[in-house]
Order: C-alpha cells, then structure tokens, then sequence
C-alpha cells in the first residue's frame, strides 16, 4: 500500500450502492480482498491462526457467503492473483519476522496464563499473508466456475490493463493500483451494508495539484513519482521524507512539495539527495530507477495471450535489469491457470530462494537444518526439471540460498550457493510416463482409493507396470483429466524415487504402499500418509523432546510416556480437527506449532514437486496443450493446501489427560476422559472424538508402513515403534 495511503484517502473517497454494479464483471485484486475480508474483517478475523498454522477455519463459510452476496447483485467476480515479483526488497524477511516477534510475545502471555491478552496479541500479528490463502480461494473459484487469472506479475498492472481494455467494468485492490493507468477503483467492499468505497484517480491528481508550488498541473508522470517516494510494495519512502523535522502530512502530499520544488520529477529528486549516507546505505538512487521504469514497463497478459510489458515501444534494451530474466509465455501461461505456483518460478527467474522464519519463530536447529540442506535435494529436483524446457542458460545457473537466520554483523542476508550442475537427469525418469486412460482405467478402478491411493497401489500390479513404461506419443498425447491426473502423480512418484527407471517401486515405495493399503480406502487421509513418508525419509519423524524448546509438549507420565505422547501427536498433525466456522476455542502449544511448521514445509515442496511435473508433461507435449480445464485439473493436483496442529493438540491432550486420572489406562478412564475432559477442551470442535479415533486409525496405517519397512527403516527403530504402538494400545 502507498504509504499514508489511508490518510490521505479520508475525504478523497465515495460511497456507492451495489445496485450500481449490477451485471457487471468486477476485476478483484486477490490479496486485497483476503487481506480486508478475512485476515482482518472485524466479523471474522481469527486470531488464534498464528497459534495453530493453516488456514482460519471460517475462511471457506464466509468467502461463499460473500459470493452470494455477489451473486444476489448478478455481479460476476473476476479474481487477478499477483505473480512472479519484480521487486527486490532491502529486507524479504522483515514481514515474517515481525509477526514471528509478535508471536513470541502473545506465546510468553501465554505461558504466563494470561490468555485474553495471549489473544488480543495473536490478533495483532501481521504473520499470516493473504498469499498463504491463494491456493484455498482458487479452489473454491473453481468449485463454484468463478474466473480467475494469476497475473505474470504484479496483480496490479494486470487489473490496470483489463479496466483499460474493458474486459471489466470496474476493478478492486490496493492503492498500488494508482501508480498505472486506471481510471477509478474500490478500495474496499461493504459487502454486509450492500456498499462498496471508490475511488477516482484523476481526483487523487487534482488534490496533489493543491499541495504542489504555484498550484500547477501535474501531469501523471510527476503524479506516480510522487505515489513511489511516499513508499510503496516497489519501492521503500525516500528516506529524506523520514526526517523527523518534516511536516505531519501523509507522504504524498510531502513528496509532491519536493518534485515541484526540486526539478518536477522524482529523478531530480532522487538524484539531488544522492550523497545522503542514508541513500548509499539502502543503494535507492539504483533501486528508485528500476522501481520506476519497472512500473512503466510491467508485462502483463494481453487479451491475445501473450505476455508484454506496458509501453512495449519504448522500452529499454537492458530491461532484464529491472524486470528480471525472461521466461517462456508458455510457462506463464500454465501459472495464469494456477498449474504451477510462483514460488518455483520466482526461484528459477531470479537464481534465489529466500527462506523466512515459520510462523512459531524457527529457533529450532532441526528446522534450519531442513531448510538450509536436507530439502535441498527436492528443490533442485524441481528446479532442474522445469529448467530442462527452458533456456539453456537456466539448466546449468546455480541458486542462491539466503535464510533469515543466516546473516552478516549487520543483519544482511548472507547466501548460500545451490549448485545445479551434475544433477541427475530426472527428465529422463519421468519422460517414460505417458500411459492412456485404456491402461489404468480398470486397474485404479480396483484399488477402492482416491487418485493418489489408487496411482500408488497400481504398481503392485505387474501387468499394468509392464504396459506403463511408454513413449509420448505426438499424434496421441494424454488428453483426459485423469490421463493428466494419474501420470503427473507417477511422475511426481519417479521424482521421489518410490518408482525405478523400469517403474518398479523401491524400498521406499514398498513402505508407502504398505501405508496407504492400511488406511482401508480412507481417501482423505492418502496424502498425509505421503507426507509421512517423507517425514520418515528426511529424519524429522521423532520423538525428541529437544527438537524445540518451546512450551507445549507432553508433559505428564514418565519420560517413556511423554516420547511416545509425543510421536502420536506429530503424527496426528497431518489431519484435521472438525471445528465450527469459527475462531479456535481450546489449550495451543508452541511445540506442536513448531512441527507442524516442518510439516507444512514440506508438504509445500511436495506440493512443487507435483506442479512442476505436470507443468512439464504440458511443455514437453506429452500432454494437449490447450484444454480447458486447466485451473480445475491444478486444484486437483495432491498436497495444495497447509494444516494446522489443532488434531494434534487434541491427540496429545487426550493420551495426556489420561495419566491425571486414578485409574490410567482403564475402560472408565477413557470414557471419563473422552466425554468430560476433551469434550469440554474443544468446545467447538465437531466431533473431537471421531477425529481422535481417525488419528488413532492413521496412525495404525503407518505403523503398518515402518512395520514392513524392510532394512530402510533401522531395527532398532522399528523395536521402537513397536513399543509405542503397545503404549497406544492400551489407551486408546
């Protein structure tokens, strides 16, 4: 947001009806609109979601009811998610650690009993991102056959040019959208009162045009100048409008004083004030000429398909400088339709991944150990996959690995190099993957499962992995939604290494087929199992104790009862606990919060693994290039959405709670505790007890995977599970 924006905007903006869009198409800036109508609507927000990870539990209620809303007015929706991101920040942390900061202190509220201020401070962390809902609000999109368009970068130059070529008749967002060429937009919905506030660009010029010197005219030039030094997404404020001897006025109005007094253009501005120590510092008079002709370029995509940057005709030959490496629109393309996330992209474009802190803080070793190495193998499996359809200069440009926990003596992110040269030529291990509906269609039908389960339990079948090692066929290419559907998921099974080159499962697909054959059919648990797995895989799947030294874990037994509590609940924290629409109501822990921060990491890059292989079956032309179901088929693509640790704080305070009763362990004790005690934990909760009995049931499944894990599971590990499994037994 333009800095000051709110302030500024007082007795700019109107009011009007509803009844004033009817039967139009609205172009709805996404992140603004989860930002203003969920993250912080009085009526919903949900402050316990920094608590607990995942997404609020209201979110899915109170979106439809507003889609209703729209409907009720025949106003169609048409939602722009933002993209690749031009800008580079000075700090790409500071949002993430600022909430974390605020998350420690509502966590010592917390643990000094102090639960109404606990909350109110959970409410204030800005940690939760409206990006962190993208992948659930696209799902509903689709689910109710709502539009919606992942813009190639900014959402905001994208909505400019849909107003401008009136493929909408009116368009919704932050105050970014005034530094492009709209007209008029709303700045906020008042869905409940049936109203909605707007405002006129042209306006916020004439009222410039008031605080400039002689009262001139501003032409639109000097007008974005002014919107960029007050400090925006693009671009920080100039720092000689953070003296504190300014006046107290919103900073647009400040920095147009300056423009008009220093040369009319925010150059001469800039360029004025470069020998300040605070514009070397912070290298602006550099980042403010790629900000400014990054907005005046930014590409967006054309009603014709194609992606081109604003002013095409004037733009500089070195305009990679500000907008980055240029990408195939093909790629964009399959992103428009949400077939493949911006975070790889964003990695691939600019040769650097950036790791902020999780929402419980990241004070544990094991966590940095899993982003700074052990995912590293997965995220460059990734990277080189989708590298092998692009330029050559991308297959062999090494990454920069920068973490917020990583820096010099003066806070700077220090990098770390990710090397892509010599990597296993995993294009060749997919590529082989391209079998017809005709070949699967009777041999998934069997398994009983959902399409992970059944893609997973076809390779015990040996006639079919004999059919399934096949050639792409040009004339022929998968077309079907299951075609595409099954073969991104053997592709994604090829990147793991459950399958061999000859499409016979491994050790560690043995071990998931086990799991998944014990979960009898339960579809919605098949991608939790994966996930697992691949805890087990990258050693994070323990009970140690020490992982985190937050408050939280187990805490009553001895220590045996509280390690084997504690593998129980870690495990639980894959599913989900039922709960009303509404904010949480029940005991948090820091501890769990924490695993399930590995936990979600992971599914994430599970979740990239997947897209970037069907992104290259598309590319690769293994599959029609131009079906029309694309945005459906990536909502259907496994492991899209995060969990939070709720299931596991039930399951932990259940096998807890039974040690505080006289008789632990008894037929009495677990009814006394399961009807009293937990039911009156989780007031709101749906059906807390059946939710217990599921994670009790998932747990089964992968004891059963460990179980017959053959020699990559030690046995003095397996001895252990084994032990747990008798505990559980005797208290479930």
């Amino acid at each position: 947001m333009i800095r000051d924006f709110e302030i500024w905007n007082t007795n700019l903006g109107e009011a009007s009806q509803l009844e004033e869009l009817r039967g139009q198409r609205v172009g709805i800036e996404a992140a603004h609109y989860l930002q203003h109508r969920v993250l912080n609507h009085p009526h919903v927000k949900e402050p316990l979601v920094p608590a607990l990870g995942g997404l609020p539990f209201g979110f899915e209620p109170h979106f439809k009811s507003d889609l209703t809303k729209f409907a009720a007015f025949g106003i169609e929706p048409f939602f722009v998610f933002s993209g690749l991101d031009i800008s580079k920040q000075d700090n790409p942390f500071r949002q993430r650690q600022e909430g974390s900061q605020t998350n420690a202190e509502a966590w010592s509220l917390y643990e000094a009993h102090h639960a109404t201020q606990s909350v109110e401070k959970f409410g204030e962390s800005t940690y939760v991102a409206p990006e962190d809902l993208f992948s659930a609000l696209q799902a509903i999109l689709v689910e109710y056959n709502i539009s919606f368009l992942v813009a190639p970068y900014s959402s905001w130059a994208q909505l400019a040019y849909l107003e401008k070529t009136n493929e909408v008749a009116a368009i919704s967002g932050s105050s970014e959208l005034l530094l492009f060429s709209c007209d008029k937009f709303i700045t906020s919905w008042e869905l409940e009162a049936d109203t909605f506030k707007w405002l006129k660009r042209s306006k916020c010029m004439a009222d410039l045009r008031k605080y400039s010197r002689d009262n001139v005219e501003i032409a639109d030039d000097i007008f974005v100048d002014a919107c960029m030094l007050a400090g925006t997404h693009f671009l920080p404020t100039l720092p000689s409008l953070e003296s504190p001897n300014r006046n107290k006025q919103p900073k647009p109005l400040s920095a147009i004083d300056m423009i008009m007094s220093q040369g009319r253009s925010g150059f001469s501005v800039v360029l004025n004030s470069k020998d300040d120590p605070r514009f070397e510092q912070t290298d602006y008079f550099d980042r403010y000429r790629k900000a400014r002709l990054a907005v005046k370029h930014h590409p967006v995509l054309t009603n014709e398909g194609k992606i081109e940057p604003l002013l095409q005709t004037q733009l500089p030959n070195d305009s990679h400088e500000f907008i980055g490496q240029r990408l195939p629109d093909e790629v964009f393309y399959y992103m428009s339709k949400g077939l493949i996330n911006s975070r790889v992209l964003n990695w691939r474009a600019s040769s650097e991944i950036i790791e902020s802190p999780p929402v419980d803080g990241g004070d544990s070793v094991e966590y940095q150990k899993l982003v700074s190495a052990k995912l590293t193998p997965l995220r460059t499996t990734a990277i080189n996959l989708l590298s092998s359809s692009l330029h050559n200069w991308y297959q062999h440009k090494d990454i920069d690995l920068k973490c917020w926990f990583q820096t010099d003596q003066n806070g700077k992110p220090q990098a770390s190099t990710i090397s892509m040269k010599g990597l296993p030529e995993w294009r060749k291990s997919v590529d082989t993957w391209n079998v017809k509906e005709a070949t699967f269609k009777n041999v998934v039908a069997k398994q009983g499962c959902g399409r992970l389960g059944s893609a997973i339990l076809a390779l015990q079948d040996a006639d079919f992995v004999s059919k399934s090692v096949s050639k792409k066929n040009y004339n022929d290419p998968l077309t079907t939604t299951d075609e595409i559907l099954y073969n991104s998921i053997w592709r994604f099974l090829a990147l793991r290494e459950y399958v061999d080159n000859n499409h016979q499962l491994t050790a560690w697909g043995k071990v998931l087929v086990k799991a998944i054959s014990a979960l009898k059919g339960k579809q919605d648990l098949e991608e939790a199992a994966v996930v697992i797995v691949e805890l087990l895989r990258l050693n994070v799947l323990n009970s140690d104790l020490s992982m985190f030294h937050y408050a939280g874990a187990p805490m009553r037994g001895e220590l045996a009862d509280r390690q084997f509590n504690l593998l129980i609940a870690r495990i639980a924290g894959v599913g989900k606990l039922q709960h009303a629409p509404i904010g949480f109501t029940g005991p948090l822990s820091q501890h769990l919060l924490a695993y399930g921060s590995i936990i979600n990491l992971v599914r994430q890059t599970l979740r990239d693994l997947v897209e970037v292989a069907a992104t290259h079956m598309f590319m690769g032309s293994f599959a029609k290039r131009d079906i029309p179901n694309l945005s459906e088929i990536a909502v259907k693509l496994p492991f899209p959405l995060s969990t939070n640790c709720a299931l596991s704080i039930a399951v932990k305070s259940y096998l807890d709670e039974m040690f505080n009763d006289a008789e632990p362990g008894s037929a009495e004790a677990k009814t006394r505790v399961r009807e009293s005690t937990i039911k009156r934990y989780f007031p709101q909760s749906l059906d807390v007890l059946g939710d217990l009995n599921v994670a009790f049931e998932f747990w089964d499944a992968v004891y059963e995977g460990v179980k017959n894990s053959g020699s990559v599971i030690k046995d003095a590990d397996k001895k252990y599970w084994d032990e747990a499994n008798e505990w559980l037994r005797t208290k479930r």
